[in-house]
């Protein structure tokens, strides 16, 4: 006689290639409330994979500069910042291209020279002491790649982007060494 188990009913949510699949128990109780259970996301703060050596920019520099500065150290965004080194704004490459092609398409659309003109004029923070979830879902909520780490009087102290994300997470998973090199399978 074959003993037999008595498992949950199941249902995929997804399936992979391969082996790899998802199964989750079948809740009957729409009522549930589903436990979140803290992740290293939750605990490890921000700043542990942020950027520190950050290149800021003032409002009055010019757009010309601006730009062949992120193409020389190919960065993707620019905090502005004011006189006491706390964020007023970002410029991304797309607001540099947003704006070039206004200008290109319109004649009589006002010159834009300086990176007060481009930069959006909000910069979404975080204090030091936020974690990398909360980074996460202030990216996901803002629709934004960027998040700008400040000190207690507002000072900018990093920027943590989804690049940063992304190579916390596959080191934190084994997938690439803690010195960004591929572990061997």
């Amino acid at each position: 006689m074959v003993p037999t188990t008595s498992s949950p009913p199941t249902q995929h949510v997804y399936r992979g290639h391969g082996s790899h699949s998802v199964r989750v128990p079948i809740c009957e109780d729409d009522d549930a409330a589903l436990l979140r259970l803290p992740t290293i996301a939750d605990l490890l703060p921000a700043r542990r994979i942020m950027s520190r050596d950050v290149i800021c920019a003032r409002e009055d520099l010019e757009v010309e500069a601006l730009m062949d500065l992120m193409m020389r150290r190919r960065i993707g965004c620019v905090p502005v910042v004011d006189d006491r080194g706390r964020p007023i704004g970002m410029v991304t490459k797309f607001d540099l291209v947003e704006q070039l092609l206004a200008a290109r398409g319109d004649s009589g659309a006002p010159a834009v020279t300086t990176t007060g003109q481009v930069m959006m004029p909000l910069a979404i923070t975080l204090d030091e002491h936020a974690t990398i979830a909360h980074a996460a879902a202030m990216m996901s909520l803002e629709d934004v790649h960027h998040v700008a780490i400040v000190a207690g009087g507002g000072a900018l102290i990093g920027i943590v982007s989804t690049m940063d994300i992304v190579r916390w997470l596959a080191s934190n998973d084994g997938v690439i060494a803690r010195d960004d090199q591929a572990i061997p399978p």
